[in-house]
């Protein structure tokens, strides 16, 4: 089963430091090692997002994300074998420690 492993923090009380990289280094290292490693990505500043919404017809971007904080930093995508495993992995995601991981199974359509 895939599983993304969303990760979120609000800027504004804590977020990721210099030293955190090495950790981030390591959860790589052993995602892709374990074999269960499909695709990951971060995301820039919310302050870089745009945001586009539909109403009755009309469309409209405007700068900034969707939502206020806690923000969306960037997920992994990850093949194993149930949600505990999923949870496993995001409990290692070092976001984890100072807000949070979200684990949302992926639709799989057969054919």
């Amino acid at each position: 089963m895939q599983f993304a492993l969303l990760y979120y923090y609000d800027p504004a009380v804590a977020g990721p430091t210099k030293e955190e990289l090495l950790d981030w280094l390591a959860f790589d290292a052993a995602v892709r090692k374990a074999g269960v490693f499909v695709h990951e990505a971060g995301f820039h500043s919310v302050a870089r997002a745009r945001t586009v919404r539909v109403r009755d017809g009309e469309t409209t971007s405007e700068k900034g994300g969707a939502t206020g904080t806690p923000v969306l930093a960037g997920y992994y995508l990850v093949d194993v074998a149930d949600a505990e495993a999923a949870e496993m992995w995001a409990a290692m995601i070092p976001t984890a420690r100072y807000g949070a991981v979200e684990v949302r199974p992926i639709v799989e359509y057969d054919g």
